[in-house]
């Protein structure tokens, strides 16, 4: 095993504490966590024009559109983690925990999501 290879932990973009601060600022800032999520883009270029649309609404809080665009988008296509991560945080602000819950845990069923995305939704988990 001489020839196995070690991760060095200072080679890394982000020191590890200040990655233990970005996951404190989700779970405590509610804000922050928003912005982080408007930040996944999907795969597929016409549920991210869908998804852009609802981002739109999100922030004006009519969510009555917000989620007209997601369900949309949600027809189309149930491959997306940035579509499960956009019900999910919908749903958390219109108080329907229980849902954004099931969303969340749906969204962590797909293989095609990242870390990220993966600890995002378990943010949702959480609540």
């Amino acid at each position: 095993m001489a020839n196995q290879n070690t991760r060095d932990a200072s080679l890394y973009k982000v020191p590890v504490n200040d990655f233990s601060r970005t996951v404190e600022l989700l779970i405590a800032n509610k804000e922050f966590l928003e912005s982080e999520i408007m930040k996944i883009n999907a795969l597929n270029p016409s549920i991210q024009r869908i998804i852009l649309g609802a981002d739109d609404f999100l922030r004006k809080e009519n969510y009555p559109k917000a989620n007209s665009e997601l369900e949309r988008a949600f027809r189309l296509t149930k491959s997306e983690g940035a579509l499960y991560l956009r019900i999910a945080h919908l749903r958390y602000k219109q108080g329907l925990l229980k849902e954004s819950e099931s969303f969340a845990s749906r969204g962590l069923l797909l293989g095609n999501i990242s870390s990220w995305e993966r600890l995002l939704l378990n943010v949702y988990l959480k609540n």
